[in-house]
């Protein structure tokens, strides 16, 4: 069943859906929670050490996700879905902070998982989209993604907006728009079909130059251009991918 929803739909739909869905999660609308903790009762520099949090573990881990991601031999559909639910979850641990200037720990704990857990989300589309549209097509799908997770963005604002006009005062339900928005990513993501992993991580070799002469066109994807995954697993085996330190210390 899964199988035909996923042709029906289209891998294109698919990944569209999933970015939609992705940037409703977005940043755990940072934003309306620094807002909502200055409320209950937050001072302003304990506001900006948990906003702060997030970000700066953000950059650090960021160095390295897409590493990870190229390294792994863990489907990344399941990589991404729970990157997604670990970003929301942390996100919503909002929803149990009590009025004062306390539960502080909670908050800078989840802001550092976080930070963690979405900075795996990117590279884990990115790849995505790399092994399911090859190269020749990877930069107009990643931008029309881009595009879209802007569009959910500006949906999840609308959303929490809304949500907290009409359930004032307690504005704190505001924040369900993240895990719902999670649950949809997840949904989405079923929707993907894995695509060709070695071509996810940029090992692919185009068919036209090949030199495997057992390749034939039934093995060559119609769409890319490029051999199928099967195929592509047993010309190429597997590669030895330089690694991330030896990249810098070049």
């Amino acid at each position: 069943m899964l199988a035909t929803l996923q042709a029906r739909i289209g891998p294109r739909t698919a990944i569209i859906l999933v970015s939609f869905f992705l940037g409703e999660l977005g940043d755990g609308l940072n934003i309306f929670q620094g807002i909502y903790l200055v409320t209950l009762g937050w001072n302003e520099g304990s506001v900006g050490v948990a906003l702060s949090l997030m970000g700066f573990t953000a950059l650090i881990v960021q160095t390295i996700a897409g590493d990870v991601i190229d390294k792994t031999h863990f489907d990344r559909r399941t990589f991404l879905s729970l990157a997604s639910l670990a970003t929301a979850l942390s996100a919503s641990a909002i929803l149990l902070v009590q009025e004062g200037n306390g539960d502080r720990m909670l908050i800078y704990s989840t802001k550092i998982i976080e930070g963690i857990s979405s900075s795996f989300i990117g590279p884990c589309v990115a790849a995505l989209t790399l092994a399911q549209f090859g190269p020749a097509r990877f930069d107009d799908v990643m931008a029309g993604n881009i595009l879209w997770g802007h569009l959910g963005s500006i949906a999840s604002a609308l959303l929490a907006g809304l949500t907290g006009y009409y359930l004032y005062p307690d504005i704190k339900y505001c924040f369900l728009v993240i895990g719902f928005s999670a649950l949809c990513a997840v949904g989405g993501v079923q929707l993907l079909e894995e695509g060709d992993a070695l071509m996810g991580r940029g090992l692919q070799t185009q068919a036209a130059g090949t030199l495997d002469t057992s390749v034939v066109a039934e093995d060559i994807d119609s769409n890319t251009g490029y051999l199928n995954a099967d195929q592509s697993i047993a010309v190429e085996a597997e590669k030895n991918v330089a690694s991330y330190w030896s990249v810098f210390g070049d």
